[in-house]
This record gives C-alpha cells, sequence and structure tokens, in this order.
C-alpha cells in the first residue's frame, strides 16, 4: 500500500493536532470544602474556623484559603504519617423525650420522629513537623477519605459521642 507524499504529510499533520493537546493536559485536582482551624494571632488564645478548599494535586495536598487564595498548609503524600477521621454525633435540639413527647401532643407536630443527632466530620493530617484540623461538610468527608485511600495515606478512625 503506497501512500502520495500529500497523503503521509496530512496524516502527520492529523497526528501531531492529536499529540499536541494531550501532551499539555494536566490531571484534573479535586477540589473540597472545608473549615480549618487557625490562629489569627499567634501567641493568643482564638482558634477561629476559616473557609478553606482541600485541593489534591498530583504529588501533595493542599489547603487554601477561599477568600484571599492564600495557601494555609500544604503537606506531601510522602510526609504525612497519618490522617485522623473523627466524628461525633451532636444533637439538632436539646429537647428531652418528655418534653417532645409533649410538644408532640400540644402542636399535633411528632417532634419526636425527627432526626435528634446529627454528625460532625473532621480530619486531621498530621506529618514529622506540622499538621491541620479540619471541619469537613457531611457531604465531602466520604469523598475525601477515598481521596486517601487512593493516595495511600494511612487513615485512623475515632468515634467521638458528645450527649
Amino acid at each position: 500500500m503506497a501512500f502520495s507524499m500529500k497523503q503521509l504529510t496530512g496524516l502527520l499533520l492529523i497526528g501531531l493536532l492529536i499529540q499536541v493537546p494531550l501532551s499539555f493536559a494536566q490531571e484534573k485536582i479535586n477540589r473540597y470544602e472545608v473549615e480549618i482551624l487557625a490562629n489569627p494571632s499567634p501567641g493568643k488564645k482564638d482558634t477561629r474556623q476559616v473557609n478553606a478548599v482541600m485541593m489534591f494535586e498530583p504529588d501533595s495536598v493542599k489547603i487554601q484559603s477561599r477568600r484571599t487564595g492564600k495557601y494555609f498548609k500544604e503537606f506531601k503524600y510522602t510526609d504525612i504519617r497519618s490522617a485522623e477521621h473523627s466524628y461525633s454525633k451532636k444533637p439538632f435540639y436539646s429537647l428531652s423525650l418528655g418534653t417532645t413527647i409533649v410538644l408532640t401532643a400540644l402542636t399535633g407536630i411528632p417532634f419526636f420522629l425527627l432526626p435528634r443527632k446529627k454528625e460532625r466530620h473532621w480530619l486531621t493530617i498530621v506529618t514529622d513537623n506540622d499538621f491541620a484540623v479540619m471541619k469537613v461538610e457531611n457531604d465531602n468527608y466520604r469523598m475525601i477519605r477515598n481521596e486517601c485511600i487512593v493516595r495511600e495515606i494511612k487513615i485512623i478512625d475515632i468515634r467521638e459521642d458528645k450527649r
């Protein structure tokens, strides 16, 4: 099967047009909204939850401010010793069972059937010389957990019951 010079040139150009965009393709960076615990006033007792974005990049995980774009922390996957996932169940409302039954009788609304506990998820990333504590959104914690598993980060589960 003999090709003419025009056909070979055309095939070569098509091949280059396909190859060039693929060579510049970047791996998708997964981003998750979290709240990192930060101390805006070093030396004082003033810890606050700051809105942040947790980004899983090819070689590291970065925690960036949602407002300013400043990076709070960056951890290389090889430096991470462990990631602790903890959660607690906090009551939605602090009414006793007797009070909810009385309110149900008075209003006709079945308060005692409503869910009484809300889960709060926390993730602590630990290296030999640094750490980060983050409150994770309820709909993101499974995704973040799987990101850690894929990147071979050891996860320790801790359950904290709050009553």
